[in-house]
């Protein structure tokens, strides 16, 4: 039991690490979508 739930508290934080770290690429891109638009 302790060994599963070790090993779904790393899955779960890898999944939140993917999830930082695709919301950081989004709001990057989108920051420079808009700064781009914002000067064309």
């Amino acid at each position: 039991m302790k060994y599963s739930h070790s090993k779904a508290m790393a899955v779960l934080h890898k999944i939140v690490k993917l999830v930082k770290n695709g919301v950081l690429m989004i709001i990057h891109i989108y920051a420079k979508v808009s700064i781009n638009c914002l000067s064309a």
